[in-house]
């Protein structure tokens, strides 16, 4: 009759009869050994022990949980401009309508960088350079339009009032 050994890792137990090891409660990672074995083996491995374990789920190994994000790295850097100053300049003294989008996408720069979100905060700085220029173009070209259009009245005047001189 095959007498078993098994370790908790410190201490060797046994022998024990097949019989005699059910009642020792011994997990499936567990190494034991018996006469005719090199060395010892995981209990689940011999396939005489399988029906210590029919019944006894294997042993619940969670996933790691994923690595932290390299938080050190992203404050190391400065996070990109903002534009926030230049998006409130625009919207106040060129075109408000357009440099509303400008001041939404300057205010989300610095929160999405410092949560660790460069990429985002790179997208944000770029919409919100793109809302100040396109806001600040059309700003200008509204004022050269009504300078032109003063200076088409005031000719328009200028000639008129010849007109009425001769």
């Amino acid at each position: 009759m095959k007498k078993y050994f098994y370790t908790d890792g410190t201490t060797n137990f046994g022998p024990f009869t097949l019989e005699e090891l059910k009642q020792e409660n011994i997990r499936r990672d567990t190494q034991v050994w018996c006469q005719g074995m090199k060395e010892w083996a995981r209990a689940e491995s011999l396939p005489e022990l399988e029906e210590l374990f029919e019944l006894v789920p294997p042993r619940f190994h969670p996933e790691p949980p994923p690595a932290p994000r390299p938080v050190a790295s992203v404050h190391r850097q400065q996070p990109p401009k903002s534009w926030l100053t230049e998006s409130i300049l625009v919207t106040l003294f060129c075109c408000w309508p357009l440099g509303i989008p400008g001041i939404v996408n300057a205010s989300r720069v610095e929160s999405r960088f410092y949560a660790g979100d460069v990429e985002g905060a790179e997208q944000a700085s770029d919409k919100a350079r793109r809302w100040v220029m396109i806001s600040f173009w059309v700003g200008i070209g509204l004022v050269a339009l009504v300078v032109l259009i003063y200076l088409i009245l005031i000719l328009v005047g200028v000639a008129v009032s010849d007109s009425y001189n001769v």
